[in-house]
């Protein structure tokens, strides 16, 4: 079942308004381009690697590190800390933390890590959501509808946006954009 089919038009709707909303507070336009960084800034999350966590030990840090098996999370509401995987490529860290924004501009609730895989233990719903919204910060519709006019093709749109092709070719599938 595809992100469209599970989750209502109207949580959709609001995703985009969200991701409108945090671009307004940043004085961005829907086909600016909008960074994880200026976004967790704006949110004042600290964005940190295993490495950078105190109450982790050396070992918890070594499988972290040496592992693709997870994205980011947050480990931190007050302050807001969110722990990144620094293996990933540019833009998938950008969606990993736009995912994470998601979880908390949602107001989900933080889940507990499993004290011996140092990975969290999921709430599917909570994830889909967070992917949507995740997805709408990174490029919105309207943002979408600004790229197409232009004639960009998907790398360029990937390349404006921070994000990875597959981003773009999500983003084309649940909103009906399609893209060249």
């Amino acid at each position: 079942m595809t992100l469209t089919e599970k989750l209502p038009t109207e949580f959709r709707q609001r995703c985009e308004g969200i991701a409108t909303e945090q671009r307004s507070l940043l004085n961005l336009r829907a086909f600016d381009p909008l960074p994880a960084d200026l976004l967790a800034a704006q949110l004042n999350a600290k964005i940190l690697t295993p490495e950078q966590i105190p109450s982790l030990g050396p070992c918890v840090v070594e499988v972290l590190l040496d592992s693709d098996q997870w994205s980011a999370g947050i480990i931190n509401q007050n302050p807001l800390w969110i722990v990144n995987n620094p293996r990933h490529i540019p833009a998938r860290r950008e969606s990993n933390l736009m995912h994470e924004f998601g979880h908390l501009l949602l107001r989900h609730k933080i889940v507990r890590f499993d004290p011996n895989t140092g990975l969290p233990l999921r709430r599917q719903n909570d994830e889909d959501e967070a992917t949507y919204l995740g997805g709408c910060l990174q490029i919105p519709r309207r943002g979408l509808l600004w790229a197409i006019q232009r004639q960009m093709t998907k790398t360029k749109i990937a390349v404006h946006f921070n994000a990875s092709e597959e981003m773009v070719r999500l983003r084309s599938n649940v909103t009906g954009v399609k893209t060249l």
